[in-house]
């Protein structure tokens, strides 16, 4: 199944279920303050073209569409995305799961969180052999998660940073880096 949404700024409208891709172009298509650009997958709303109130009619379904329902500080971009249906999958389920702001598909998540789970402890062990207090802090915010001790580098538990981390030598080459 295919999730359609308007996104205006911030906000995101969800506006329905379709089976296929060609379904939400059809709807799309029926809909005539949108403007369509040739890749076939941009697709926007220009506030000042939104009427007061439209009812999209497409295959016995009305979808009732206001220009109340946005700022006008934007303009609306018409995106859609895939969405397993759960029940017709066996093993991981296709789609992504968003990390501290970064996105991964479904089937990568498990390594990326045992690699980065590695990193931190060991940069926690590395830290304090050496005598250092460790923080970590930073989950849930927008900067993400890190590691930092008293008066030493803030360290990203990032992907760029996992990446470079297990690339290095040792863990302690990786800290030098940021010496």
């Amino acid at each position: 199944m295919y999730q359609l949404k308007f996104i205006d700024g911030k906000k995101h409208h969800i506006v329905g279920m379709f089976d296929t891709v060609e379904e939400i172009k059809e709807w799309l298509a029926v809909v005539p303050f949108i403007t369509a650009y040739e890749s076939e997958k941009e697709y926007t709303m220009e506030y000042k073209d939104i009427p007061d109130y439209a009812e999209i009619e497409w295959r016995g379904s009305i979808y009732p569409l206001t220009r109340h329902s946005f700022s006008g500080d934007h303009t609306v971009v018409i995106d859609w995305s895939y969405v397993a249906t759960i029940k017709d999958h066996e093993g991981i389920v296709p789609g992504y799961t968003l990390i501290e702001g970064y996105m991964y598909e479904n089937s990568d998540v498990e390594e990326y969180i045992v690699v980065r789970k590695k990193m931190k402890d060991e940069l926690k062990d590395y830290y304090t052999l050496h005598g250092k207090t460790v923080f970590v802090d930073g989950l849930g915010t927008e900067q993400g998660e890190y590691i930092t001790t008293e008066g030493g580098p803030i360290i990203h538990i990032d992907p760029m940073n996992v990446d470079a981390w297990q690339k290095s030598e040792s863990t302690e080459a990786f800290v030098k880096t940021f010496e």
